[in-house]
């Protein structure tokens, strides 16, 4: 059921017997009641401003509390409802309300539904607000054979609604009969393709660099066709949903090959690395592992929360993945009041940080620190000073936390400690490295190391019971730049986290025997998100890796794109990018495509054109390559001998930036043999000058087609530029 004419249709009066009924602060409604009277209301157009007008009714759409009061003014249909009509549940988002009944049949659902209808639409009538029918929809979901239809009616109001026999959009997803969400993925993966034709001026040889080709794909594609996978993805060998992933690689492949200039015979786990857009299937697992981290995010109490680790399919399969079964996982809570930070955060720049750091500062001035090691364990550490002695705190944390957990940590100890302290300092002073840390302390709204936040402002409040005139800080200051706190607090941690056995460090200690061990820490939200992002470029390399020969092709150390490539303009990039894959514009390609009866280069008639042929003894780009060798050579140590082209590619950095100042100053993988001829006839013509002459005659095409129609774009519509006649067998 959609609300109609929602905003506009708020009474002033309701809202605020309601706000009354929720136990507001007498405040907070006598603001509400102020902000919605005496308002008035006038026309502009063209130009011309007509008279004003009271308005009495409505809340101001724009405002930012316009939809708070909208969703206080509506939260009394749901009781009224579910009161009326037992057994219906409500879910709405703003304006959108949805009724769930559970029934043994059709009838049964048909008639609760109805039910709760006719409530709603009685409350409606008693609190001004009105329902568009024409925007009304029943679906049901049930187990029965595909292709049966509903045919009882939901009575609402004077008219009958029958249930949908198509798939229903709720909230952007499309839900059929049986909720296998095949016609969602179907819808969304149209778009993601549509999408991408609208996109392929931006993305062509012209078009932006690869790296802003990848972040457009990123953002404009597969946001698009991916929406809502998370729901209908069971894994790579599950019935149902493999041959989606497929459907979604292949969109994935054509992204790759507009963010690279690549040709379609390239390999699809270079073209992958390459490009920076992971297989479809590592990001069908990523998105859905990054749904269940947000779930446990929740507050205690949302019921959506419980779905991780429940006994269904998507339950049991989200906590599988979070290994949420083992073990106790971070928890936040929904504060029932806001809780301020009576302390002055302050984050300067570098240069002054460090001298407010360094100087003589009045009261207590403490240090703190977190520190994760490579194998896992974190600890944190807090320092002061006692004349002339260092005193300090440092606790191991155990294995499933991070350092950013272990500084938030240190800052609500170091609190803890200071009100502790008798007699309490005039002035305390908290420095941290963390800038994290510091804007975790601003906010104690729900996310990783809430608790933490909470408890800064426990001890702080505590501090103001009883020394209200104290003043505190928090500070941050610049890490490894010989601040002698900061060293210290940095040293400690470090010993903390690593030697978690030595005198004077607090914590979690294990032995051989399983009866002595402490429980861990719950594993922080932090943790989770960590072990997400390492997994996904992992098992995009393990994808990739085994899909590429190491003879032709070597990928980057980084798990990233190399990017001075990506940044480069793209007719230099996708240059690099094919002859780095192999699959390029050279005599040996261009024989194995059957583009050319042989593979011999066209400059000297060597027998056969590689890659190592062109960038080391090719005698017509003799003076280019001693000038890349001489930088390679000053890069690296290595002369030309000591190098093959597809190890040169993945060296990256200065060699990256090396090779392309020499394709720049020559035509290797530009320029192919005089097999197409110009108008003039007879000269030879370049692979980028027919591109042109493609591009020019597509932009001409369009402008005679006209706009596509925006529902039907990319029908039938070729997703890359024409290609050269002689290229067509490859590309």
């Amino acid at each position: 059921m959609d609300v109609k004419s929602a905003f506009n249709n708020v009474d002033k009066t309701i809202l605020g017997q309601r706000m009354e009924v929720l136990g507001l602060e007498a405040d907070l409604i006598r603001w509400t009641m102020s902000f919605m009277s005496d308002r008035r209301v006038k026309l502009v157009l063209d130009g011309e401003t007509g008279e004003d007008y009271p308005v009495d009714t409505g809340v101001p759409q724009g405002s930012l509390a316009a939809p708070i009061l909208f969703v206080t003014y509506l939260s009394g249909i749901f009781d009224a409802v579910e009161r009326t009509a037992p057994g219906i549940s409500g879910l709405s988002f703003v304006d959108d309300i949805g009724w769930l009944p559970e029934g043994k049949g059709e009838e049964e659902v048909a008639a609760k539904l109805s039910e709760a209808a006719a409530a709603a639409m009685e409350w409606g009538k008693n609190n001004g607000v009105a329902f568009d029918q024409g925007k009304t929809e029943a679906a049901i979901f049930w187990r029965k054979r595909k292709g049966t239809e509903a045919k009882a009616k939901v009575i609402v109001g004077e008219e009958e609604v029958a249930f949908n026999k198509d798939a229903t959009r709720w909230l952007g997803v499309w839900l059929d009969s049986q909720l296998t969400l095949k016609e969602h993925h179907t819808t969304r993966l149209k778009s993601g393709r549509n999408a991408m034709t609208r996109l392929r001026r931006l993305t062509g040889r012209m078009g932006l660099s690869p790296a802003n080709c990848r972040r457009i794909m990123t953002a404009c594609v597969q946001s698009i066709a991916m929406f809502g996978a998370e729901l209908w993805w069971k894994g790579g060998n599950a019935q149902g949903t493999t041959g989606r992933a497929e459907e979604l690689q292949l969109l994935v492949n054509q992204q790759a090959r507009a963010v690279t200039g690549a040709f379609r015979t390239t390999n699809l786990g270079a073209l992958s690395m390459e490009s920076g857009l992971r297989p479809a299937a590592n990001q069908l697992e990523n998105r859905q592992w990054r749904f269940g981290l947000r779930l446990l995010s929740l507050p205690q109490g949302e019921r959506t929360r419980d779905i991780v680790g429940a006994g269904t399919k998507i339950g049991k399969r989200l906590g599988a993945a979070l290994c949420y079964s083992w073990t106790e996982t971070e928890k936040t809570i929904l504060p029932e009041e806001p809780e301020l930070l009576e302390a002055a955060l302050i984050q300067e720049e570098r240069k002054e940080a460090k001298k407010e750091a360094e100087k003589e500062r009045p009261g207590l001035v403490m240090f703190t620190d977190g520190s994760r090691q490579e194998e896992g364990a974190a600890g944190y550490a807090v320092a002061w000073k006692d004349g002339h002695t260092w005193k300090g705190i440092k606790t191991h944390m155990g294995y499933n936390q991070e350092a950013f957990d272990a500084e938030c940590t240190a800052l609500a100890r170091a609190l803890e400690t200071v009100a502790r302290r008798s007699p309490l300092p005039d002035h305390v002073t908290i420095f941290t490295d963390a800038q994290a840390a510091i804007r975790r302390m601003a906010s104690d709204e729900p996310g990783p190391e809430q608790k933490h936040a909470l408890e800064a402002r426990r001890h702080i409040a505590a501090l103001r019971r009883a020394a209200p005139g104290i003043a505190i800080e928090i500070r941050w200051c610049p890490a490894h730049e010989g601040v002698d706190g900061n060293e210290k607090a940095d040293e400690w941690a470090k010993l903390a986290a690593g030697e978690p056995d030595t005198p004077g460090v607090e914590g979690w200690t294990y032995s051989d025997r399983l009866e002595e061990r402490v429980t861990p820490l719950p594993r922080s939200l932090a943790n989770i998100k960590r072990e997400i992002a390492e997994k996904k470029w992992a098992e995009a390399r393990k994808w990739a890796g085994g899909r590429t020969s190491k003879k032709k092709y070597k990928m980057l150390k980084s798990q990233k794109p190399d990017g001075t490539v990506a940044g480069s303009a793209k007719r230099l990039a996708s240059r690099f990018y094919q002859l780095k894959m192999g699959h390029c514009l050279t005599g040996e390609y261009l024989h194995w495509s059957k583009s050319r009866s042989m593979p011999r280069c066209w400059w000297c008639r060597c027998p056969k054109q590689t890659r190592d042929h062109l960038l080391k003894r090719c005698p017509r780009w003799k003076e280019e390559q001693k000038v890349l060798w001489q930088k390679v050579e000053e890069e690296t140590g290595r002369g030309r001998e000591r190098w093959k082209a597809h190890e040169l590619f993945a060296e990256g950095g200065q060699c990256s930036q090396a090779i392309l100042d020499s394709l720049a100053s020559t035509d290797v993988g530009k320029t192919v043999p005089p097999v197409a001829k110009d108008r003039d006839g007879g000269s030879e013509v370049s692979e980028g000058e027919l591109r042109e002459r493609a591009e020019l005659e597509d932009e001409k095409r369009t402008e005679e087609l006209g706009a596509e129609d925006e529902t039907g774009a990319g029908e039938g519509t070729p997703l890359f530029l024409l290609t050269p006649s002689f290229m067509a067998s490859v590309e």
